[in-house]
């Protein structure tokens, strides 16, 4: 391929997946720079290997293949999970809010985001990668089947499932809050 078709796919490879990409290399890693490294690192491992690419298919599931691969080897080297997270779940986005909000709410959200922040990063991947997708990334779907290599039927049981522990938990931990208040 030519160097100038090149440049131009990549160029619509970083436009297209690379915000996207960024929300789930954060929502994984809970560094923003962290992130960033594995953005950049995502795209340089698809310039080297695009001679693999199929060029029929959508660029999409093969650049977050090669990112959750990233985050996933970042964190079994450090074994670490998202402590402080600034951005947020479909649920928490915190539209509508302005500068003139109530603060009382904003700081509100903010501990609720940073507590299911705390509970998705100790799921297991296997229920925390769907969830991101699906969520963070608002995926479809067969989108969540093309980046992890998976049936249509496991992908809706996990997310199932991983939703199901995330209420479990806020369950639990809505009781322990109500039993430490006077």
């Amino acid at each position: 391929m030519e160097d100038k078709n090149l440049k131009y796919l990549l160029k619509d490879m970083v436009e297209a997946h690379g915000e996207g990409l960024y929300k789930m290399a954060f929502r994984y890693t809970g560094d923003h720079h962290a992130a960033e490294d594995i953005v950049q690192e995502t795209f340089l491992r698809a310039l080297r290997n695009l001679e693999r690419y199929d060029r029929n298919r959508p660029a999409g599931p093969w650049l977050y293949r090669i990112a959750l691969n990233l985050c996933r080897n970042r964190a079994a080297r450090r074994r670490e999970y998202p402590e402080e997270v600034e951005s947020k779940l479909e649920k928490c986005s915190g539209e509508g809010m302005t500068e003139s909000s109530n603060p009382e709410k904003m700081v509100l959200q903010q501990e609720g985001e940073q507590e299911l922040t705390e509970i998705i990063g100790r799921l297991p991947e296997k229920y925390r990668a769907p969830l991101i997708l699906k969520h963070v990334n608002q995926m479809s779907y067969q989108e969540i089947c093309n980046v992890l290599g998976w049936q249509l039927s496991l992908v809706k049981n996990r997310l199932y499932r991983g939703r199901m522990m995330l209420k479990a938990e806020l369950m639990k931990r809505g009781e322990q809050n109500h039993e430490t208040l006077p």
